[in-house]
């Protein structure tokens, strides 16, 4: 039996679909979630950020009057991918992000820039967005867990660009480079439950890069025997895990 068919099998034993004991929260309007499960690369990158609209100029938050034109031409076209965010943090006023990528990943449809009247969103080509950056969890990544899945890559705007790919005797394996804009459609089509996949803020990245690399480069390094141990020991069963709220979240 081949890794995949064991794969199919397990899955269809443990029943990821049916498993119970997990919960979700939903707030009518802003559909906010509260797992069971902590966030991809919780570990690595803890602290929540704002990912401003795509064309955020470098004094976004001091050009931002907080007027709503960018949200409201976003709800209007359908995508709903803008939101606000609420009065904490320090923060003078709610500021535009685009926040439920779950859900609204933003389209980097650009209309938001042109009717901004401030200067705050700037139309600029969708390959020189910088709203962030993609970064997956390859402890609950299929890809990287013994399937062929490749959605992540599938729905990214500007495919080969951003994703490359690590051929082992485990697959086909997705990374994403830092030519991603931190669109988030790769965060809404990841089949795992929550996303195996988190965009955080450009200087939240550099913050925990090294980190992150390094520990990128010891999943590459590790022995046959080692990866077998933490995919069927350790990272099998956190997928499972959040099989269910996939199931939820996609009725």
């Amino acid at each position: 039996m081949n890794r995949r068919n064991f794969l199919k099998i397990l899955f269809s034993a443990l029943g990821i679909f049916s498993l119970s004991g997990l919960w979700i929260s939903t707030r009518v309007g802003d559909k906010k979630r509260n797992y069971q499960f902590p966030d991809p690369l919780s570990d690595l990158f803890k602290d929540s950020v704002n990912i401003y609209p795509p064309g955020a100029v470098d004094d976004f938050t001091s050009k931002c009057i907080s007027c709503g034109i960018c949200a409201d031409v976003c709800r209007q076209l359908g995508y709903n991918a803008i939101t606000f965010t609420s009065l904490k943090d320090g923060l003078s006023s709610a500021l535009p992000v685009v926040k439920d990528m779950r859900d609204n990943p933003c389209t980097l449809c650009m209309e938001c820039t042109k009717v901004c009247p401030t200067g705050a969103l700037i139309e600029i080509p969708k390959d020189k967005v910088r709203m962030g950056i993609a970064l997956i969890d390859f402890s609950i990544c299929l890809g990287w867990n013994g399937d062929v899945c490749l959605s992540c890559s599938k729905a990214c705007p500007l495919g080969a660009r951003v994703f490359e790919f690590y051929n082992s005797e485990w697959g086909n394996q997705p990374y994403i480079n830092e030519n991603c804009v931190g669109c988030g459609y790769c965060v809404k089509f990841c089949p795992v439950g929550g996303s195996a996949i988190k965009v955080v803020d450009i200087k939240t990245y550099k913050s925990g890069r090294d980190k992150y690399l390094a520990e990128f480069k010891k999943l590459l390094s590790i022995s046959s025997e080692e990866r077998y141990e933490i995919v069927y020991g350790e990272n099998l069963p956190k997928i499972l895990e959040r099989g269910k709220e996939f199931e939820r979240e996609y009725q």
